[in-house]
């Protein structure tokens, strides 16, 4: 063997990241129980080893070793093997040629809905952008347009300034007429 194998823990070698952090818990786990537990007394032990066993607790090896030292331990402080249960084994399972093809089937699935979605989320996001640039050109024309209020006020300000002229213009008039007919001479300031 060349160096130093990556995912090793004790005697035993993981061949995935994951399987060998699982390990690494149960080792953890395993140091908290001998440190906390009196495995000495027969009792505690067999609460412990029966809890363990009936929550499925260890899965590795490095957990079932532990479970096989602790019954070996039991039944040697004096329990009896029907009242110790076996330690549960659980086999890693093969991968049959359908299972991977069902699996590499899934995968080639799994990518193709992720890149469907992605282009769905780019779309969306063009439209959303599109769609905010309208609203924003909306709102221009409607602050500036013909229908502003901002025009509608300069409108009504003309208009009442013209009403003004209008009146000044009418008064003005109607003076001048009043001017011809007393025959007083009102040109004096205009040309």
């Amino acid at each position: 063997m060349k160096g130093k194998e990556p995912f090793v823990i004790g005697a035993y070698s993981f061949g995935t990241k994951a399987e060998w952090e699982e390990a690494k818990r149960e080792e953890e786990s395993i140091r908290y129980i001998r440190a906390k537990t009196n495995l000495s007394d027969t009792e505690t032990a067999w609460k412990m080893y029966c809890g363990l066993v009936d929550k499925k607790t260890f899965i590795t090896p490095v957990g079932t070793d532990f479970l096989v030292q602790l019954r070996s331990e039991l039944l040697r402080l004096g329990k009896s093997a029907e009242d110790v249960p076996g330690v549960p084994v659980t086999l890693p399972r093969k991968k049959g040629k359908r299972a991977e093809s069902f699996s590499q089937e899934m995968e080639s699935k799994s990518r193709m809905m992720a890149d469907y979605y992605q282009d769905k989320l780019r779309n969306s996001r063009i439209i959303t952008a599109f769609l905010v640039v309208v609203i924003g050109i909306m709102f221009l024309i409607t602050l500036f347009g013909p229908n502003s209020p901002f025009v509608d006020a300069e409108v009504k300000l003309q208009d009442k300034y013209a009403a003004w002229e209008q009146d000044i213009r009418e008064r003005e008039n109607a003076v001048r007429e009043r001017e011809r007919e007393l025959g007083i001479a009102g040109d004096v300031g205009n040309p």
